[in-house]
C-alpha cells in the first residue's frame, strides 16, 4: 500500500533526473511534504518527448465511494478498472519517498521510505482521463503496489513499485510494441532506505519538513 507520499525537490532537480522535455503549468507546482489521495502531483508520461503533467491521486470522484489510489501489480490484468489501461496509459509518479506506519500491539510506528542516495523515485503508475462532479475532465492516477521487499516487510507488507533507470523508460515508453509490459514491474531500484518519523506526518494537513525527519530516540 501506498497512501501517502512526498514531492519536495527543486524543479530543476527533477526534470533533470526523468530527463523530462515538457512540464505542464510548471509554475503550479508546490513542494509537499505530505501528499494524500485527492490531492494533485506531478506524474511523467511519453508520448514523442518526455513530459510531466499535473495530477489528482485517485480514481473515482464519487464522495460516497473511496478513491482508487493504489493498483496490485497482481491483478492488474484481471481488474476492469485497470486491465485496458496497461497497454497504452502506463505513467511514473513522480516521488522524493512515502510513508508507511509500522502495527506494534495497538500503536502505528509512521516511517519515511525513500532512495539511498536521496534521489527521485519512480513509482509505476496508470493514468486516464476521468470527469470530476461537476463533469469537467482531470487526469487521474494510481500507484501500482506489489508484495514489500525483505528490508520493508516489517514495516509494511505492500510497497510501491519503484522502477530502475532501464524499466522506468520501458515503462513510459507506450508508443513501443513491449510483448509483456507487467514484466518490467519486476525491475526494481534496489537503494532504498528508512528511517522512524514522529506522529507529526499522521495528521494530512501538516506539510512541512518535520515530517521526514528521523525522530529522535530518547
Amino acid at each position: 500500500m501506498c497512501g501517502r507520499n512526498t514531492i519536495f525537490s527543486d524543479k530543476n532537480k527533477i526534470k533533470k533526473e526523468l530527463m523530462a522535455d515538457i512540464w505542464k503549468n510548471e509554475e503550479d507546482f508546490n513542494p509537499t511534504y505530505n501528499l494524500s489521495p485527492t490531492q494533485n502531483s506531478p506524474v511523467l508520461v511519453k508520448n514523442n518527448k518526455r513530459a510531466i503533467y499535473p495530477m489528482r491521486w485517485g480514481f473515482r470522484f464519487k464522495s460516497s465511494m473511496k478513491p482508487i489510489f493504489n493498483a496490485r501489480a497482481e491483478t492488474l490484468e484481471k481488474k476492469q478498472s485497470f486491465k485496458n489501461l496497461i497497454a497504452k496509459n502506463r505513467c511514473i509518479v513522480i516521488s522524493d519517498g512515502f510513508f508507511e506506519w509500522k502495527s506494534i500491539n495497538d500503536s502505528k510506528i509512521p516511517y519515511f521510505i525513500h532512495h539511498s542516495e536521496r534521489k527521485i523515485i519512480a513509482m509505476a503508475g496508470l493514468c486516464k482521463w476521468d470527469a470530476d462532479n461537476k463533469g469537467n475532465r482531470k487526469l487521474v492516477y494510481t500507484i501500482i503496489t506489489k508484495e514489500a521487499r525483505a528490508s520493508l516487510r516489517e514495516i509494511h507488507h505492500r510497497e510501491p513499485v519503484m522502477l530502475n533507470d532501464r524499466s522506468l523508460s520501458a515503462w513510459i515508453n507506450v508508443n513501443e510494441p513491449f510483448d509483456d509490459p507487467l514484466a518490467i514491474l519486476n525491475d526494481n531500484t534496489d537503494r532504498i532506505s528508512f528511517h522512524e518519523v514522529s506522529n507529526f506526518v499522521n495528521k494530512s494537513s501538516n506539510n512541512a519538513p518535520n515530517c521526514i525527519r528521523k525522530k529522535l530516540i530518547g
